[in-house]
């Protein structure tokens, strides 16, 4: 039992402190890595400077992005237009099934084009 309670433990010690994602902005040149009791974000410096590490530690939850991410967006139809970049389009005008006068228009089927023998 001792023995199952320690690899209970190394893993769960392993699971807090190995990183689970690493991101990287390209626009700021931003690298951030993320694991469960710690955050690192290595900032570039500016001209011979070396750049600047900032380490926070905490409880970082790989959950909390989504719900964040989730509650960016909305269902309702009139609000999203309201945030919409673009204008909505027209819808399309339907065009009616008459045929014009350039294509002969297709000859009904009547009792004589039948045959009464199949």
């Amino acid at each position: 039992m001792k023995k199952l309670w320690k690899a209970l433990g190394i893993t769960a010690l392993a699971a807090a402190l190995l990183p689970y994602r690493v991101r990287k902005d390209p626009e700021s040149d931003t690298t951030t890595v993320d694991a469960l009791l710690w955050q690192a974000a290595r900032r570039p410096g500016q001209g011979g400077d070396k750049g600047q590490v900032d380490i926070s530690i905490g409880f970082k939850s790989p959950f909390q992005e989504v719900r964040e991410e989730r509650e960016l967006f909305t269902d309702d139809p009139e609000e999203a237009v309201l945030f919409a970049d673009i204008e909505p389009a027209a819808p399309a005008p339907v065009e009616e099934d008459t045929p014009s006068a350039e294509e002969p228009a297709e000859p009904e089927a009547t009792e004589e084009d039948f045959d009464p023998e199949l």
